[in-house]
């Protein structure tokens, strides 16, 4: 199967470049929305500190996703090497794209998220500094992000499945 997932830090471009998927003709799939849309709560879990029900909930929408027909996935922030799924992301076709983006240029992007809120503004950057080696490790590819606008890192990622898939 061809298929790319974008995983990244809150704010880093995952679902924004999804729509330029969706305009370059390619199926595309956004957990978080698709969680949503199963839950429309599931999201306040996170912020309430039950973060293990939430990746539960999280857990079984990348499982039914990844027996889907898609070519471009947009995954939350919190998939990564540690996440509950990663071993039947590993072993299914799905090579990963990290949008690596610095703290600094994703301020302004996530304060209203359900972790942020939840952690304050410190604690959210620890859980960024925690989560970086993480996605770098999960990841077949890495896409630096900062100060790049959001048409060239799609033309990267683009780039990519050109080379994988052509």
């Amino acid at each position: 199967m061809r298929r790319l997932g974008l995983i990244g830090f809150s704010g880093s471009g995952k679902s924004s470049l999804l729509a330029f998927a969706l305009k370059s003709g390619f199926k595309t799939v956004d957990t978080d929305s698709l969680i949503e849309k199963q839950s429309p709560e599931a999201f306040k879990l996170l912020e309430n500190g039950m973060e293990d029900d939430f990746r539960t909930l999280e857990t079984s929408v990348i499982s039914d996703v990844l027996k889907s027909d898609f070519d471009f996935a947009a995954c939350g922030g919190g998939v990564h090497f540690a996440h509950p799924a990663w071993k039947e992301i590993y072993k299914s076709s799905l090579k990963l794209v990290y949008l690596r983006s610095s703290f600094e240029n994703l301020a302004g992007r996530f304060e209203e998220r359900p972790l942020c809120r939840r952690l304050g503004l410190e604690g959210y950057k620890r859980l960024f500094r925690s989560r970086c080696p993480l996605y770098e490790k999960a990841a077949t590819f890495v896409v630096d992000t900062d100060g790049r606008g959001l048409s060239e890192i799609w033309s990267e990622v683009f780039e990519i499945w050109n080379s994988l898939f052509h």
